[in-house]
């Protein structure tokens, strides 16, 4: 095949990549800035003594209702039958990725603080690269420019979110506030949720209430990072998103729901009061749950946790944008700062994997035709004329 036909070829596929690429990035955007805004609902809701577990298990029972029709009407010919091994993993991953990673976040938040807990999650990326490099999920060449492109962008995102979290530097727009100790955490206060017999049994042994919640934290962080890795040898075992999030999702709910009605036992607490928690919790079900876990999942199918794990950061960003717009936050030097890092290190990530796509796709066209001109010449090629 000729240069010019192998280059066409190239072409090709980079253009599909492109296409692709350009869905895949809408999606990730997507659901960052879905988790922006359901931050900005949660914290004015919360503000009115919403019980956060409570919340939780709306959340979770509202993202079922609308995940379960959406998977069953446009997934009818990509689900498979279910095996033993395949229902054993979907299994782990609702246990660990909806009701674990919620059940540990929400009782560290109860024991530290919001900045505490918000710069902690940016643990969540570092966890994903390790167990994906580790597992082989992915493959990080590190001795190539894509390899190098995505380390030092991961690095870059992680470090701008954690200045937006832990510094503020210099007031640049609005007026200070009473209420500002949680600034740059897009999470709110925690106030209804305790660790329990687990808690008191840590106690007992000499261990402070903020050093367990970090502990909480980072298990939060690990369990997500598990879950986000796990999926990928679950699609290509059952290769439809959207009902492997239901099914996850329902595992987790009936957890949530188990545990919820064991610890919170007053009636009252059940109740949403005011419009804004019953606006959060719809708009938590609908879209931070049901919405946000398909399209990550189909992200991660055609995208790898990496990539994936890369977006996170840019929560901080857009929860940091829209406190400013519609809750008149005030700005700091800290969040500008952080907030170009997040997106220098993501474009970094999202150029190492398409650098790599494309040399992989070069390689896979390549390596078929490599011993095609591979002749031995130790006798003349006309031997067998001369005699």
């Amino acid at each position: 095949m000729t240069t010019s036909e192998e280059r066409k070829r190239i072409a090709s596929a980079v253009d599909h990549l492109t296409g692709e690429s350009t869905r895949l990035h809408l999606a990730l955007l997507t659901v960052q800035l879905s988790y922006g805004v359901y931050y900005v609902l949660t914290k004015s809701a919360m503000s009115g003594g919403v019980n956060q577990f409570v919340f939780a298990v709306y959340r979770e029972v509202i993202a079922l209702c609308f995940i379960v029709p959406l998977a069953y009407y446009t997934e009818k010919e990509l689900r498979r039958p279910l095996t033993f091994q395949t229902s054993l993993l979907i299994f782990v991953l609702g246990f660990v990725g909806i009701f674990l990673q919620q059940t540990l976040f929400l009782a560290g938040l109860s024991l530290t603080n919001t900045t505490f807990a918000a710069a902690l999650q940016n643990a969540i990326p570092v966890f994903t690269f390790m167990i994906a490099v580790v597992c082989r999920i992915e493959t990080i060449r590190f001795r190539k420019m894509d390899g190098i492109a995505k380390l030092v962008g991961m690095l870059a995102a992680v470090t701008g979110a954690l200045i937006m979290c832990l510094y503020k530097g210099k007031m640049l727009f609005g007026q200070e506030r009473s209420d500002d100790a949680g600034l740059h955490s897009p999470f709110p206060r925690s106030n209804a949720f305790g660790a329990g017999y687990f808690t008191s049994f840590l106690l007992g042994l000499g261990i402070d209430t903020w050093q367990i919640g970090a502990l909480c934290l980072v298990a939060n962080c690990f369990c997500m990072a598990v879950y986000t890795n796990l999926q990928i040898p679950v699609l290509r075992r059952f290769p439809a998103p959207v009902s492997l999030s239901a099914f996850s999702i329902f595992i987790g709910s009936l957890a949530l729901v188990a545990t919820g009605v064991a610890s919170v036992t007053r009636a009252s607490e059940w109740i949403l009061s005011s419009r804004a928690s019953i606006l959060s919790v719809v708009y938590a079900g609908v879209f931070a749950s049901g919405l946000n876990f398909s399209l990550l999942t189909w992200a991660n199918q055609h995208g790898g946790p990496v990539l994936v794990a890369a977006y996170i950061p840019l929560q901080a960003v857009f929860s940091g944008f829209l406190g400013v717009v519609i809750l008149e936050d005030p700005l700091y030097a800290g969040s500008v700062i952080g907030a170009m890092l997040i997106l220098m290190g993501l474009y970094l990530v999202i150029w190492g994997q398409n650098l790599q796509k494309v040399a992989t796709e070069r390689e896979s066209f390549v390596k078929p035709f490599s011993g095609v001109m591979d002749i031995s010449v130790k006798e003349p090629l006309l031997v067998g004329i001369s005699r």
